[in-house]
C-alpha cells in the first residue's frame, strides 16, 4: 500500500553516463513499473506458478505504482511522472559494440549446419554497431509519488539504460526527495527546464504549457508501453539536446 502522494524529484547519481537510444530519457513508470514486474515473476517462480509476459496479454494489467494517477477527461490516463532528464550533460559520445556468432555453440545446438557460416553477410554475420551515451553525473525525474516506496524500489536498480550488462549506465546511488518548489502539474509532466517531460495527451499539455515539446505522434501512454493497447497520438517529450 503506497503512503501519501507528494511532489518530489529522483536522482540518478551515475558512475560515467547512460546510454540511450529513444530521442527521450528512461521513463520513471516504466522503470518503477519493471521492478513491480520482477518481484511478481519471482513469486510465480517461487510458487511454481506459470506467468504471461505483460506484452503477451490482449490487455496488459496496470500496477499498482507507487505514483499519483493523471486523469484527463476524454483521454486515456498516464502516471505523474516524467522520462529522465540529464544533468550537465558534456558533448555526446559514441562507443562501439560488437557482435559475433559463437560456431562451437552453434555446433552443440543444431542438428545440422552449412560447410561455412558466413560472417560477412546473412543472419549470422559480424555486427559493429554505435551506442550513443550521453556523459553525465546524475539523470533527474519530476513525479507525484510515495517517496519512501519509491525508494525501496530503486535501491535494487543497479544499472539503467542500454548496455548495462557491459558497464554503461551504472548507478552508484539513488536519492529521493519531497519537492516542496513543485506543484503537482509541474511535478507530473516538465522536465525541470520547464519543456515537456512525458507523453501526454493535448488536454494535458494545455494544462501543463511547457515551454517546449517534441511534437506530435504515436507514443505508449503508460507501461508497458511498447503494448498496442497502450498506443495513442500524443504529445511527445521534448527531445534530448534539443
Amino acid at each position: 500500500m503506497s503512503g501519501p502522494m507528494v511532489p518530489l524529484r529522483v536522482r540518478a547519481h551515475l558512475a560515467t553516463g547512460i546510454a540511450q537510444t529513444s530521442p527521450w530519457g528512461i521513463a520513471l513508470d516504466g522503470l518503477l513499473a519493471s521492478q513491480l514486474w520482477e518481484e511478481h515473476k519471482a513469486s510465480c517462480r517461487a510458487n511454481g506458478r506459470p506467468y504471461t509476459r505483460a506484452l503477451d496479454r490482449d490487455d496488459p494489467p496496470d500496477l499498482d505504482l507507487p505514483l499519483a494517477r493523471c486523469q484527463p477527461d476524454g483521454a486515456p490516463w498516464h502516471w505523474a511522472a516524467t522520462c529522465a532528464w540529464p544533468e550537465n550533460p558534456g558533448r555526446l559520445d559514441v562507443h562501439t559494440w560488437t557482435g559475433r556468432v559463437d560456431a562451437r555453440e552453434l555446433e552443440q545446438v543444431a542438428t545440422a549446419l552449412p560447410l561455412t557460416v558466413s560472417g560477412r553477410q546473412g543472419r549470422y554475420r559480424a555486427r559493429r554497431m554505435p551506442l550513443l551515451v550521453t556523459p553525465c553525473t546524475s539523470v533527474i525525474w519530476h513525479a507525484v509519488g510515495d517517496v519512501d516506496r519509491i525508494t525501496e524500489l530503486l535501491d535494487d536498480v543497479v544499472s539503467i539504460g542500454k548496455k548495462r550488462a557491459t558497464g554503461e549506465g551504472h548507478v552508484l546511488r539513488w536519492e529521493v526527495t519531497p519537492a516542496p518548489d513543485l506543484d503537482a502539474t509541474t511535478a507530473g509532466h516538465l522536465h525541470p527546464d520547464g519543456t515537456l517531460g512525458r507523453t501526454v495527451p493535448d488536454s494535458c499539455h494545455q494544462v501543463a504549457s511547457p515551454t517546449g515539446d517534441g511534437g506530435r505522434g504515436r507514443a505508449g501512454i503508460r507501461p508497458p508501453y511498447m503494448h498496442p493497447d497502450r498506443q495513442h497520438q500524443l504529445r511527445l517529450p521534448a527531445l534530448l539536446g534539443s
